[in-house]
């Protein structure tokens, strides 16, 4: 753990009078003191499912599963890809400077408050792998409470308990957010472009099976390919945006959202066009965080909704996030202002319900 900016999510999407609504969510600390659920979402044990455990040492897969039990935010990717930057893999690492021993470098006091037995050995050692993984994962969800009961700070949870763990919470709670050191802001971007790409297993993402699997589907096509586009988007797929995305080929978040869900039913449900508009067509079927299914939609906004994007399982969703960015896998937010989950399948708008 050595030591050592991201702004706070801007999120875009066409409302409902064609008026462009930017809203920093303020994320880490939990938007000034609102929870973020902690839910381990009816069934499904967040980061079991994600994981490349070919990237992995065959050693370290079942550790990380086991790990990624602690806290919904922090997945087995996020653990493998902070190990590689930590470590690289190396049990025995040490640092002389900061005496940061083991996979991940924990220094002598965090060590000293966090250290867990990981092996059920009986003791707790920071250069046993078993233990260093336990006891990082306890420690980065340590983190993540500290991020959301800390008012006033810009960014997003994970990335935020990252840099925590990196240039210390005193310095995130100090700058507000992410410090502005070069080692810290390397640190967390390698970290999840890291999770996002050697270690996560693509390839799982659209597991929802029924009739939320091909809309998923149809949504994880567009992850990491597809930029997003306000005023984008048409039923068929990609189109030209409106300012400030003229000439940019995309979607917006509802754009995606109708799109997926009209081509995985096989054209069956059309969504309305704005995520105002789908939210007031769906929202008779409110879904809490907890009883959330794949194909349900998100939700934000205060009155008017101006997000929405797809969740896929496990304590994920998929969404167009703002202009100048690609359609993204991300972790769930129930912050800021998140307004609510709501349900397509058996509602209004599905022609196959039964009567």
């Amino acid at each position: 753990m050595s030591t050592g900016k991201k702004a706070g999510l801007v999120l875009a999407c066409l409302p409902v009078l064609l008026v462009i609504v930017v809203l920093t969510l303020v994320l880490g600390g939990g938007g000034g003191g609102e929870a973020e659920a902690r839910s381990s979402f009816k069934g499904h044990v967040l980061g079991q499912f994600d994981l490349n455990k070919d990237a992995v040492p065959g050693w370290a897969v079942q550790p990380l599963l086991n790990a990624a039990k602690t806290c919904p935010e922090i997945t087995a990717p996020i653990l493998a890809a902070q190990i590689e930057t930590e470590s690289h893999w190396n049990p025995d690492a040490y640092n002389d400077g900061s005496k940061a021993t083991g996979l991940s470098q924990f220094i002598p006091s965090t060590w000293a408050a966090y250290g867990t037995d990981g092996d059920g050995d009986g003791k707790a050692d920071p250069r046993n792998p078993f233990d260093a993984i336990k006891s990082q994962a306890v420690y980065m969800c340590h983190l993540v409470d500290f991020v959301k009961s800390t008012k006033g700070l810009n960014g997003e949870i994970v990335d935020l308990a990252l840099a925590s763990y990196n240039a210390g919470p005193g310095n995130v709670q100090k700058y507000g957010g992410i410090p502005p050191f070069p080692e810290t802001t390397n640190y967390v971007t390698k970290i999840r472009n890291l999770a996002n790409t050697k270690y996560a297993n693509v390839t799982s993402v659209p597991t929802a099976s029924g009739r939320a699997g091909p809309i998923i589907q149809k949504a994880a096509e567009h992850v990491n390919k597809t930029m997003y586009s306000w005023g984008g988007g048409t039923l068929d797929g990609p189109s030209g945006g409106s300012s400030p995305d003229v000439g940019v080929i995309g979607f917006d978040c509802s754009s995606l959202v109708r799109y997926s869900y009209y081509q995985g039913t096989g054209q069956a449900i059309t969504l309305p066009r704005t995520a105002d508009a789908q939210y007031n067509a769906t929202k008779s079927q409110s879904i809490a965080v907890g009883d959330l299914q794949p194909g349900d939609l998100l939700f934000w906004g205060r009155g008017t909704m101006h997000h929405v994007a797809l969740y896929i399982g496990n304590g994920r969703m998929i969404e167009a996030p703002e202009s100048g960015k690609k359609i993204t896998e991300t972790n769930i937010r129930t912050n800021g202002d998140y307004a609510g989950a709501t349900r397509v399948f058996g509602g209004p708008l599905d022609s196959a319900k039964k009567a």
